[in-house]
């Protein structure tokens, strides 16, 4: 269905709405061993984002934003623990900037996770730390979720964030 969303959805105006789908499918592919179509239709998804405008397209779409394209593409390269998850964490590091904007706090929680999945364990740790930090200080609705799925995947070294995690997520 996510194929055929994103071919419907050509033309003018549709082109955040078709990164989306695409992403989507790539992360479907990931989860179900498709190696090759998930990383061709995430280099898909990327390049109609290109020419995407997510605030003037569809309203349904304007969740679609880089920090959206970069979750698809942590969650993507972090199922097939590929080494493009690095460069991409970085880039959206970069992207987050030295003040962390609200929306900052979900992608370090994605951004963690996708690391812890992907077998990057040091790196996922420190960046499940900086989240926890960040979610005391800038609560959002959707970080306690992932705050609940970051304690699963922690490794038992890491007692303390964890604990801060899963009260953050019962609170």
């Amino acid at each position: 269905m996510l194929s055929q969303a994103a071919q419907d959805l050509r033309g003018r105006g549709n082109a955040t709405a078709a990164a989306w789908a695409l992403g989507r499918y790539a992360e479907e592919a990931a989860q179900s061993g498709d190696t090759a179509g998930a990383l061709r239709s995430l280099d898909r998804a990327k390049f109609a984002y290109d020419f995407a405008d997510h605030v003037s397209e569809q309203a349904w779409v304007r969740f679609v934003t880089p920090y959206r394209m970069d979750y698809l593409a942590f969650s993507v390269f972090g199922e097939l623990r590929r080494q493009e998850l690095a460069a991409t964490a970085d880039s959206a590091v970069e992207r987050l900037g030295g003040e962390l904007p609200e929306s900052g706090v979900v992608v370090l929680a994605d951004l963690a996770s996708a690391l812890l999945r992907g077998g990057d364990v040091d790196r996922g740790a420190y960046v499940a730390h900086q989240f926890a930090a960040a979610a005391g200080s800038k609560p959002h609705p959707m970080g306690r979720q992932r705050a609940q799925a970051i304690t699963a995947v922690l490794p038992d070294t890491e007692h303390e964030p964890a604990c801060h995690l899963l009260a953050f997520a019962t609170s």
